[in-house]
């Protein structure tokens, strides 16, 4: 990998734990848009309650971000139950788009909510409640033990992204963990899943045993680009990415062959691991769900050891060229 691609800001971590109860013991899996000349940046957030729900903070610079005291969304349907977790944001037209995943300690569930304005959000349940893990081909892994009990074996769903325009006359939807899928729906709100994976682990690569999808698509002269999060055998999360046909985003035209970005600074590798089921196993984890394209610069924003969120930048043309 080149080392190089990206660069850290220093003044990484950007966001920390705050005093709030809410929020004073980890921020971190922050979803990014740039809207009103600001970026909002709506994120996971834990207090010692071990609940999650969702803040937000804005910025007009990219340096400092404000959040509010109070969390923007937290638990309220009985799926939420154990809180709300890494909402992806997108704008198709004059309406903002946030799946999230929805834990009730239990399973995990795909959900959505709507927004005109990025302040008044209206639920929209399951996205899929009758979604079929076995059928899927879904799979254990050896360091999450989350899906063993008999519902999350039966019915699992996490990490949806929207596209941020409609592709043939239809809202297009990547979604899901271990494989990733996809989905169609004609008024964004009501969708119909593939259960063939649209994307699969691959044999002696950085995300041989486990992928995830990322931030939402990124419209590029060349294609759609899409990032996503790969695990191999050593636990350790990294970006990889697909650039995919501008008119047929099932058309894979390039997969990078080695990761974009992975945790190297001591604020990705240390932190609090949400998964520690089996102590044998320790992810290493940058996850990122959240990126802006201005002109030629690529901005992640991501969960740093699920504890922190950090940023980092990238030249468009030395990510395709990796």
């Amino acid at each position: 990998m080149d080392k190089q691609i990206f660069t850290r800001s220093s003044k990484n971590p950007i966001l920390k734990p705050t005093k709030n109860k809410w929020e004073n013991l980890k921020v971190y899996n922050p979803g990014a848009i740039y809207y009103q000349n600001k970026y909002h940046l709506f994120y996971r957030a834990v207090g010692k309650s071990g609940i999650s729900s969702i803040g937000q903070a804005v910025s007009s610079d990219n340096k400092k971000f404000t959040g509010n005291k109070t969390p923007l969304l937290k638990s309220k349907l009985k799926i939420e139950s154990r809180g709300l977790e890494d909402p992806r944001i997108s704008r198709v037209g004059n309406k903002f788009f946030m799946p999230y995943t929805a834990y009730d300690g239990q399973t995990a569930r795909l959900c959505l909510m709507t927004s005109p304005d990025l302040k008044n959000w209206q639920r929209h349940n399951e996205i899929f409640p009758n979604w079929d893990s076995e059928r899927a081909g879904e799979f254990l892994l050896p360091w999450d033990k989350a899906q063993t009990n008999h519902k999350a074996k039966h019915h699992w769903l996490k990490a949806g992204t929207i596209f941020p325009e409609k592709l043939n006359g239809k809202y297009w939807m990547f979604f899901g963990d271990r494989l990733i899928w996809y989905a169609t729906s004609k008024n964004g709100i009501n969708w119909v899943p593939e259960y063939e994976p649209l994307l699969k682990p691959r044999r002696k690569h950085f995300d041989s045993v486990h992928i995830e999808i990322g931030p939402p698509p990124i419209r590029t002269k060349q294609g759609w680009l899409i990032l996503y999060h790969g695990v191999d055998e050593s636990v350790t999360y990294r970006l990889g990415y697909l650039l995919l046909d501008r008119h047929n985003p099932l058309k894979i035209l390039k997969r990078s062959k080695l990761p974009i970005f992975e945790p190297k600074k001591d604020y990705e590798l240390n932190g609090q691991i949400d998964i520690t089921q089996n102590k044998e196993y320790l992810p290493q984890v940058i996850f990122c769900n959240g990126a802006i394209l201005e002109k030629n610069l690529l901005r992640i924003y991501y969960g740093a050891g699920d504890s922190v969120i950090c940023t980092a930048t990238a030249k468009l043309d030395d990510i395709l060229n990796a």
